[in-house]
């Protein structure tokens, strides 16, 4: 009798090693994302992240949408008020804020059926996350253009120019804006983003399992190293980077969409982030404000004339009223890559920084500098 106890615990050790033998290399080895990315899907990961962890509740959340054929990236800001179905008939609802990111099913469920996108993905970041992260990517050159609600902790005017944003002064131009407004602060986080991806280059280096590996120890997520790997490998390439805030309205307290802001959203963004635009198109779709940032009059106007004449579209020119420049800047206002670009070839202009403000008629804005006035 004994002896069968022992053969049988004997038996039962072996099948649970040989289980944790499949299920660690089932782990090493598994990756969802070359998949995807092998069959030409889109890999989506929803974003949830906060200042700080409130029993895995998030004020801020994205979807990450990133199409492996062109190499496209579009980021879809999501309300905390959206509206998610906590059951299948969607009696039961609470606002995206309320719902924990552990019960990922129910919501990667909710936002399929609204957006129709397969979500299989999600990370959450909280402040603490984001300062380690650019402190081991070094930091980012930021261009500030004297926006009121940021300003140096030592300075006592607002803040201009490139400025070097290490992980806690990153946290704290996100979070200084106007009346604490989430949308304000998608715009900085956009800021953050566009321009870490306008310096992927510098960043490349950085694109190894081992450092992935030290930068997800204190992250939450669903995705393993080697997929985190793929997706970087993707980001790194040339491709191009645009944004939207899911597209909806206010009802009963809650931020929902219906037929009509779903197809909006598919139109405007969904679909770009497949189809190529011509030429044509991304002409059409850009707005420019220029203005003179030295003494040497009728400078902005010959710019204007210039843009024209290309066939833009330019709806503001004058005087500066920020500080004068010594060389010339184009600002992308709206987190679309392939807009700067263009402008950037037709003016020589090469200062590309990201200064994102969806409130403005604009999306590109131009400084002169005195480079241009020689």
């Amino acid at each position: 009798m004994k002896r069968k106890v022992i053969i049988a615990g004997t038996v039962l050790l072996l099948v649970l090693v040989s289980l944790l033998v499949y299920y660690c290399h089932g782990v090493r080895t598994r990756n969802a994302v070359e998949k995807l990315i092998q069959k030409k899907k889109i890999i989506n990961i929803l974003v949830a992240g906060s200042n700080k962890d409130n029993d895995h509740k998030h004020k801020f959340f994205a979807i990450v949408s990133i199409n492996p054929d062109n190499k496209r990236i579009g980021i879809t800001f999501i309300p905390p008020s959206y509206k998610i179905r906590l059951d299948d008939d969607g009696d039961h609802c609470a606002r995206i804020d309320e719902v924990v990111v552990f019960n990922f099913n129910r919501l990667r469920y909710s936002l399929q059926k609204d957006l129709r996108l397969n979500i299989p993905f999600y990370v959450e970041i909280y402040a603490p996350d984001v300062e380690r992260l650019v402190n081991l990517m070094e930091g980012v050159e930021l261009f500030a253009l004297d926006q009121p609600g940021y300003k140096d902790r030592d300075a006592q005017a607002p803040v201009f120019g490139v400025n070097y944003l290490d992980g806690q002064k990153v946290m704290r131009y996100i979070n200084t804006v106007d009346e604490n407004s989430i949308y304000l602060k998608y715009d900085r986080i956009l800021d953050v983003i566009m321009t870490l991806y306008k310096d992927r280059e510098r960043l490349e280096r950085f694109n190894n399992i081992r450092f992935i590996g030290e930068m997800m120890k204190s992250v939450k997520t669903n995705l393993l190293p080697q997929e985190v790997m793929g997706i970087c490998e993707l980001i790194f390439k040339d491709g191009d980077v645009m944004a939207t805030v899911l597209p909806g309205f206010f009802k009963d307290n809650y931020y929902a969409m219906d037929d009509i802001t779903f197809r909006i959203y598919e139109k405007e963004f969904l679909a770009l982030l497949i189809v190529d635009q011509s030429q044509k198109e991304i002409d059409a779709s850009i707005k420019i404000k220029i203005l003179n940032g030295t003494d040497t009059p009728g400078l902005a106007r010959k710019m204007r004339e210039s843009l024209i004449r290309e066939g833009l579209n330019v709806v503001e020119f004058g005087t500066s009223p920020y500080r004068k420049m010594t060389k010339s800047v184009i600002i992308n206002r709206r987190g679309n890559v392939a807009a700067v670009n263009r402008v950037a070839e037709l003016t020589g202009i090469q200062n590309i920084y990201h200064i994102i403000d969806n409130t403005q008629l604009h999306n590109i804005m131009i400084i002169l500098g005195e480079d241009l006035a020689k």
